[in-house]
């Protein structure tokens, strides 16, 4: 069954942040793009493109500690803070099997000082 998440405007998913240049894959719609992840929580997280994409939706995996993750996310415009290539993004769909593996590894990487 599908997990959609939801978040309270009161308490913040903890991030963390990813020590390597971990690689993500993006399905856009039959294509595949790539995206390098540096920030992670249980309802979001920042990739760097290698190029600037106008992308609004998009299937992703990604390999965690706790084995794959697939989700269905939206990126949302770029900080102007950040280069243009630095995009955020939200889950709006994941499996509860590929949930769960997120949450274990964010407890993981918590508990090893990863935190953003």
């Amino acid at each position: 069954m599908a997990h959609f998440p939801i978040t309270s405007t009161r308490v913040r998913s903890p991030r963390v942040r990813i020590p390597n240049d971990e690689r993500i894959t993006l399905n856009l719609g039959g294509k595949s793009a790539y995206a390098t992840l540096r920030r992670l929580s249980l309802t979001g997280g920042l990739v760097d493109f290698p190029a600037p994409l106008d992308v609004t939706l998009a299937e992703v995996a990604l390999t965690t500690t706790a084995g794959p993750v697939k989700a269905l996310v939206e990126f949302m415009p770029a900080p102007k803070k950040n280069s243009p290539t630095s995009r955020p993004f939200r889950f709006i769909a994941i499996d509860d099997n590929d949930y769960q593996r997120l949450h274990s590894t964010l407890k993981l990487m918590l508990k090893q000082g990863f935190s953003a």
